[in-house]
């Protein structure tokens, strides 16, 4: 099984709402849920806190866990989207618009 941080972000993005997930999340924003998720079932935390540098973060620490939100799979996504995401400023933003009839839609 491989690390899957970009679902996670998603995640935290819908959790947000349908008129709201689409808006511009900073990886402090996306801090609390991803590390709630990822460690609150033990065979998740074995394998994506696995190296070095995420078993540090079993124990919550939300400035180490937004640096690593901002390293993978913020920054990652941005360089691999085509231009249809972007990380800049610390903000992860979706680059495209959606009408606000369509949000519900896209959303489900």
């Amino acid at each position: 099984m491989t690390k899957s941080y970009k679902m996670v972000v998603l995640q935290a993005m819908l959790n947000r709402g349908p008129s709201s997930w689409h808006l511009p999340m900073t990886p402090t924003e996306a801090a609390p849920f991803f590390h709630q998720y990822l460690t609150e079932k033990e065979y998740r935390k074995r394998i994506d806190f696995s190296d070095g540098e995420t078993k540090r973060l079993w124990q919550y620490d939300e400035q180490k866990v937004a640096k690593l939100i901002a390293k993978m799979p913020m920054t990652k996504w941005s360089g691999s989207s085509n231009g249809l995401v972007s990380f800049e400023n610390n903000v992860f933003s979706l680059n495209f618009s959606i009408a606000p009839e369509d949000e519900h839609m896209l959303y489900e």
